[in-house]
């Protein structure tokens, strides 16, 4: 509150001049102090005078642009229908040296081999919405232009991800991603296994190499996309011999400088690092961040039962993994997952397996179920107040194989909280691999009806072809030296 002062009656414009006891003076200066008040309704006194700071910036920490690694170097072409067709060939027919005859002998006929395959669009979609008032306020920020950027990159993350780790047989409104489309390939050189180790070194990137660009494949590999700590991996520890200098002078190759490219006999791959990529802090079950969705969606599996394991010589499990483990489950479909439900601890030895047995939901609307595994040795804590989060990760995504239960068998063939390195060839004009869509982004009008709002739908119709599938190589089972969870030890 102001001091207690009785000044003369002034016209305007008039000033007048005069004494002040000193503390009169000090209790003006106290009161017409701003202050750091933030409560605008608390403010009294010099703070109730301060001009409010309404900066028109909004600050985030989401995703932009360029974090769109794959999508954004993918070449885009239109598909013409929503079932899109194509032929691969695969072979130009005959053998090698079939073709020689002598001068008057039968000519044999051969033919390239073909197969015809087919991609099925699928629809990205998100709803938006603003209030109809809030487009009139004088707000910090244009709401209705936030939203949609929003919208924008919702779509742009599902591309993304989905171009790595879609598959339409666990959710059919998916499309099949890079690493769906190569198992689905059967070729056990288009899928190498790192066990549960660092690729820090040139040795997969190598054999990647060679196969995408050995006889019957014919590519050329040009680019290798992984996570952010796997890249690390390589700035710490690939012999600067296989690195590609950034300046082009080589005084740039050493130990712990970024690696832009690595140079093998079959040419220069650029390393891309991709946060999409998902690593093991994004293979927590999904009730860890996303709670109150996965409790309302009513597809979790009534229960998961771990069987006797029992010798099997397609096993992995040895001598360095075998242990103690429990098993989760949660239903999945384009809702999202379910809360977890837990299995009862079993014993796998070396060259033992496990059968998971699924009881479907009472709802029975699930598409598929996401199966987490403990660290060896571990508990079956979901939550936990320490660094690791959760005692589970992630293995592997099934597909409903049953009207009432599903069976999956556990050979440590898929590993918990492992990441994955894709190698591709995106030479310009090859049509490896390439962004089908039938309609690109678009902003569609959606009509309130019981409210002022103004609503929209952000659409974008298309999905991932990979038209030779054999010019590509994905390496699974990563574990970056810089993980935090780590499948098979505890600390």
């Amino acid at each position: 509150m102001l001091p207690n002062i009785t000044l003369p009656s002034l016209a305007n414009g008039q000033s007048a001049t005069g004494e002040m006891p000193f503390k009169d003076i000090e209790d003006l200066q106290k009161a017409l102090t701003a202050g750091y008040g933030t409560d605008v309704a608390q403010l009294t006194g010099g703070g109730a005078l301060r001009i409010q700071s309404l900066e028109k910036t909004m600050l985030s920490t989401i995703q932009e642009n360029d974090h769109f690694k794959l999508f954004n170097i993918l070449a885009k072409d239109g598909a013409t229908a929503t079932v899109d067709e194509w032929t691969e060939q695969s072979a130009v027919g005959g053998f090698l040296g079939g073709s020689t005859n002598s001068e008057t002998g039968t000519i044999v006929g051969q033919q390239g081999t073909y197969a015809r395959r087919v991609g099925y669009v699928k629809y990205l979609m998100t709803r938006r919405e603003v209030s109809f008032v809030q487009t009139l306020q004088n707000a910090i920020t244009d709401s209705e232009a936030v939203e949609q950027q929003n919208g924008a990159l919702q779509l742009l993350t599902d591309a993304e991800y989905l171009s790595f780790e879609g598959d339409g047989a666990v959710v059919p409104t998916e499309f099949d991603g890079i690493k769906a489309q190569l198992i689905g390939l059967g070729d056990a050189t288009h899928v190498l296994d790192a066990r549960g180790k660092a690729v820090n070194s040139i040795n997969l990137i190598n054999t990647a190499a060679a196969s995408i660009s050995g006889y019957g494949n014919f590519g050329k590999p040009t680019h290798l996309l992984m996570s952010n700590l796997a890249q690390a991996d390589f700035d710490n520890g690939l012999d600067p011999a296989f690195r590609v200098s950034l300046s082009g002078t080589g005084q740039d190759v050493m130990i712990g400088a970024p690696v832009v490219g690595i140079r093998t006999s079959h040419g220069n791959i650029a390393t891309i690092p991709d946060v999409f990529i998902r690593d093991e802090q994004n293979k927590v079950p999904f009730e860890i961040s996303f709670g109150a969705l996965a409790t309302a969606n009513t597809f979790q599996p009534q229960s998961v039962v771990a069987g006797s394991p029992g010798s099997d010589a397609a096993s992995l499990f040895d001598s360095t993994n075998a242990g103690l483990y429990y098993y989760a489950v949660a239903g999945v479909n384009a809702a999202g997952q379910s809360v977890i439900v837990k299995s009862g601890q079993v014993t796998i030895a070396a060259g033992q397996s496990v059968a998971i047995t699924i009881t479907r939901s009472t709802a029975a609307t699930e598409t598929g179920y996401v199966v987490y595994r403990n660290r060896t040795g571990g508990g079956n804590v979901t939550t936990r107040s320490d660094q690791w989060l959760s005692d589970f990760r992630e293995v592997i995504r099934i597909p409903v194989s049953g009207n009432s239960t599903t069976v999956w068998t556990d050979q440590n063939r898929d590993i918990p909280g492992t990441t994955n390195a894709f190698i591709l060839n995106m030479t310009k004009g090859a049509k490896a691999i390439n962004w089908r869509q039938l309609l690109p982004m678009l902003r569609f009008p959606l009509y309130p009806t019981v409210s002022a709002t103004i609503p929209w739908a952000q659409l974008m119709f298309g999905y991932l072809r990979i038209g030779k599938r054999k010019h590509h190589v994905v390496i699974k089972n990563v574990v970056p030296n810089g993980a935090v969870w780590k499948p098979f030890q505890l600390t």
